[in-house]
């Protein structure tokens, strides 16, 4: 038996432990193909509807016709023309308000209301400054004339740095220029079995955290931040940010342990489902799309597909619980009685259809906008559903992928551009930041590792610089400096991602001192033995979690590889009261099962289901209060331990297996 992993093609097969690195692609201009176009045609869209505008006021003269003209050059402008200069100046914040719009929700009418609206309303007064005629157009014109200069220079720095850096990246072992072509490399089932540790009491009083949120009924969302449902804070982020970390430390500290650590994830899954988390949609869809489509999953919204899409992945693959294969597993609910099913595989499927159909590849979540950081989540799912099901997603996908990637979402001198405009290609340069770049670092260790460590060696390079108290200092701007979960001012959200994709390549060194950046910004409580950080918000808390458990090659392992045999097949803990049994370690080698607890709520005496054994056969116990235990006809025993701090038990066969009785 062997597994497929998409890894770096070369003459020998790189292993994880030193990734292979790839090179800045070279590029002859400031951007890809596909975005250089779309500007092409938004700069000749644009001029087409200005030298409209200025034949309408040339050509009606005096008229107020001629206030249309002028207004359609320039936001308010028509105001100029019809002296109105207050009218004008008001009119400049109330566009800038429709970009946030269009930008925080894909409100694409806002902005066209705002400036169209104007240049109607201008319309109604005769021209008073009839100069307007010309010098708007000349300012548009001068301005424009500007943004070109400042480009062809930007260009021209950008193509030095490129070179800076790619000598850098040439002694780190980086040797091709060109994007380097996704292969498939077989992993051994016989490969060493992944290290599995142990969580620290204050690890696990972190998990607490996360785990007394989506253990709440799933119509509840106690404990979780209600700020708004369009962008960063919504709750759906929240959802995910939880359930990736549960699943990323099942997989790499509690492998053999279902009970409530399933449950929780199973409650998250449901918590999508619940209507706060896609009732954006039908909004977004209508102002965006101009047309009403409740149903969240078939165009665009990869910021459901890719994060929901790569939820329901680690989950399945970490628990091969194939409750989710079934139509209808996923059901969104409308309120007018319409019922959008679907299920993880045609999730993934909805995931495969927009990357196929969209030039950049990389696609949407609101209309029009594409995110590097949503797409990074929704690649991920595609290696795992081949994996189980063997499928050829990436086989389809994943060399257009980085194309995409490399040609429209990289600046020319390295960095992830953090958004695109599928429509006008423009981009919005603060969102070129130390988060983009680390956050997508961790999403694409485990497709492109190559990729992952050019960007986290840029990264190190240029914006990271470690203090000799143990912290880091980054150089932040724009995005970086407020926590994406609530908008207040903070730098957790960089940091965790920094510390996330540091644990990943094995930078020991920066990922602990993210971490004790963290520790030191953010106030680190204790409250009825579950620790949080009281000014953070509920996304950064659990972003916080997976960060400082990162290891390295985790995630690499946890989407390549998955679940070993040993670890499928071997005694599980299947269930353990929560909170009164944290589990720090559940791991087993096929036959035996060892695991190490810490009690929460009450030290005393609890019971532990113990599942996945062999029917009839005895098994001797280390730690709990009976020597040994005898498993049922359901292959199910039952043992007791006394818990009053930290509590190591194993489970092993014994040579005697008794005969079952019907």
């Amino acid at each position: 038996m062997s597994t497929t992993t998409p890894v770096v093609s070369g003459d020998t097969a790189p292993t994880q432990e030193q990734p292979p690195i790839a090179l800045i692609p070279e590029r002859a201009q400031p951007d890809g193909p596909v975005t250089t176009a779309r500007l092409r045609r938004t700069v000749a869209g644009y001029g087409a509807i200005a030298a409209a505008g200025i034949a309408l006021a040339f050509i009606a003269g005096r008229r107020p016709a001629a206030n249309l003209g002028v207004g359609l050059i320039a936001p308010g402008a028509g105001y100029l023309s019809a002296g109105k200069p207050f009218a004008y100046a008001a009119t400049q914040p109330a566009f800038l308000i429709s970009l946030g719009m269009w930008l925080g929700s894909g409100n694409v009418l806002a902005p066209l209301t705002v400036w169209g609206g104007t240049a109607l309303a201008s319309s109604r007064r005769w021209v008073r400054w009839p100069l307007a005629r010309t010098a708007v157009p000349a300012a548009a014109v001068t301005a424009l004339g500007a943004v070109l200069q400042m480009r062809k220079r930007g260009f021209q720095h950008a193509v030095a740095r490129r070179e800076e850096r790619n000598a850098r990246l040439r002694e780190l072992g980086a040797t091709s220029p060109r994007p380097v072509v996704s292969a498939m490399r077989t992993i051994a089932a016989n490969a060493p079995l992944p290290e599995v540790p142990e969580l620290s009491a204050d690890q696990l009083a972190q998990q607490r955290f996360l785990l007394d949120r989506a253990l709440q009924p799933v119509a509840e969302f106690s404990g979780f931040d209600k700020i708004e449902q369009f962008q960063t804070s919504s709750i759906r982020y929240q959802v995910t940010s939880c359930a990736l970390s549960l699943a990323a430390l099942q997989y790499d500290y509690a492998p053999a342990f279902h009970g409530y650590l399933n449950v929780a994830q199973r409650n998250l899954i449901a918590k999508w489902q619940e209507r706060v988390c896609w009732a954006y949609w039908s909004k977004e869809s209508l102002w965006g799309h101009l047309r009403y489509n409740p149903d969240p999953v078939p165009k665009d919204n990869i910021m459901l597909t890719g994060w929901l899409g790569y939820q329901l992945a680690s989950y399945m693959s970490n628990n091969q619980d194939e409750n989710f294969r079934k139509k209808g597993s996923v059901t969104f609910n409308h309120p007018g009685g319409r019922r959008f099913e679907y299920d993880f595989h045609s999730l993934t499927e909805a995931l495969v259809r927009n990357f196929e159909r969209s030039d950049f590849t990389l696609y949407p979540c609101e209309p029009n906008w594409i995110y590097a950081l949503c797409n990074g989540f929704g690649i991920l799912p595609l290696p795992i559903h081949d994996r189980l099901y063997g499928t050829d997603y990436t086989e389809r996908i994943l060399d257009r992928f980085r194309t995409g990637f490399e040609n429209e979402f990289l600046s020319v001198d390295g960095r992830t551009i953090g958004i695109r405009s599928a429509w006008t290609g423009l981009t919005v340069p603060a969102m070129t930041s130390v988060l983009s770049d680390a956050s997508v670092i961790w999403q694409l260790a485990p497709v492109f590792p190559d990729i992952a460590r050019r960007q986290y060696e840029i990264l190190r390079q240029g914006w990271v610089n470690l203090n000799a108290d143990g912290t880091v200092t980054l150089d932040l701007k724009g995005w970086d400096k407020i926590d994406t979960g609530n908008y207040k001012r903070s730098n957790v959200s960089a940091l965790l991602w920094l510390q996330a994709a540091a644990a990943e390549l094995g930078d020991s060194e920066v990922a602990a001192a993210a971490g004790a950046s963290i520790e030191a910004e953010s106030s680190p409580t204790m409250r009825d033995g579950v620790k949080y950080y009281a000014d953070v918000s509920t996304q950064g808390n659990c972003g916080v979690l997976l960060a400082s458990t990162a290891r390295t090659n985790s995630h690499f392992n946890r989407v390549n590889r998955g679940m070993p045999e040993q670890w499928v097949n071997g005694p599980i803990l299947q269930d353990a009261d929560y909170p009164d049994v944290l589990v720090a370690r559940a791991v087993s080698d096929g036959t035996s099962l060892d695991l190490v607890l810490r009690p929460g709520a009450q030290h005393d005496r609890q019971t532990l289901t113990i599942g996945r054994l062999h029917p009839g056969q005895t098994y001797r116990t280390i730690g709990a209060i009976d020597p040994d235990v005898t498993a049922n006809a359901d292959g199910i025993a039952y043992i007791q331990v006394d818990l009053e701090g930290r509590h190591a038990v194993r489970i092993t066969p014994t040579a005697t297996r008794n005969a079952i009785v019907p």
